[in-house]
């Protein structure tokens, strides 16, 4: 039902008439039903209303109902409902204001013995019951990973729930305490850090041997030593010469290198030559 119309329902002997007598006054009627035998229902525009109700109550018609139709049986309606639909966006509002502040902590995980530190960590970096929940964590993530044993650290806010996941290490864990170095000379394919500093970029070409992570990490204006969690893959180029067939040439490269990439053989003196690429990967207190 289009908006601006309205709908009555006219009853007489001859309720059909009603139609015509409105056609002949000017009057658009939009749609005609006869829903009983001595009702008709009407749909007429809400400005014509008043010019209805005269031709039709002046004679043997009697209108025994109005229902409004479209925008204005919307507005009515949410006339009525007001306070419901205020109340509602009041609601939702609220809801919505909640759902990015900080109502409750919980520390889980192996190292939740740390819970008092990470309560201290939290509220120095303003994190507490009504705050927001903060854009970065990693500044907060980092200062946890500082505590000892602490291998692993997740913050994560969800229904105003603020949840710790801390990972620890077993107490007779001692974790290696010093710089990821590359295990060959090659270019840098893969860096993962979950804690120490990068020394190089990934796509870099490094030596074997070569600092790719450092053991500091960077707290505000302090630097301070850590224990580096984190893994290094190297690409480098293979060449190597194998006797025997050339399937077992493969065989010897891959038992040497292990999976390589762009794989070609070629025939030289007695064996084959084995090219490609093959990579090598390092790891720090990271499985």
């Amino acid at each position: 039902m289009k908006a601006g119309r309205a709908v009555l329902v006219v009853s007489s002997l001859t309720p059909v008439g009603a139609a015509e007598k409105l056609a002949r006054a000017g009057i658009p009627v939009y749609s005609a039903r006869k829903t009983k035998k001595n009702e008709l229902t009407l749909e007429v525009a809400r400005k014509d209303l008043e010019k209805v109700f005269a031709i039709l109550r002046g004679s043997c018609y009697n209108v025994k109902e109005v229902r409004r139709r479209g925008l204005s049986l919307l507005c009515r309606k949410c006339l009525d409902a007001a306070g419901l639909l205020i109340g509602g966006a009041l609601f939702f509002l609220l809801a919505s204001w909640l759902g990015t502040r900080v109502m409750k902590i919980e520390v889980v995980g192996s190292g939740a013995y740390y819970e008092a530190q990470v309560r201290d960590v939290l509220l120095r970096s303003g994190v507490a019951p009504l705050s927001a929940f903060p854009k970065d964590t990693s500044p907060i993530a980092a200062e946890i990973l500082a505590l000892p044993r602490v291998s692993f650290c997740s913050l994560r806010l969800d229904g105003g729930i603020l949840t710790v996941e801390i990972e620890a290490a077993e107490e007779d864990a001692v974790p290696v305490h010093e710089p990821l170095r590359a295990p060959h000379a090659g270019r840098v394919t893969e860096l993962i850090i979950v804690r120490g500093t990068p020394a190089v970029e990934v796509g870099a070409a490094v030596s074997q041997g070569e600092i790719v992570v450092q053991d500091a990490a960077v707290y505000g204006t302090r630097t301070e030593a850590v224990v580096v969690i984190a893994r290094v893959t190297v690409e480098f180029d293979v060449s190597a010469h194998y006797a025997g067939t050339e399937e077992e040439a493969k065989n010897a490269a891959y038992l040497e290198f292990g999976d390589i990439s762009e794989l070609k053989t070629e025939r030289a003196g007695d064996g084959w030559l084995v090219t490609g690429k093959a990579r090598a990967s390092a790891a720090m207190n990271l499985d």
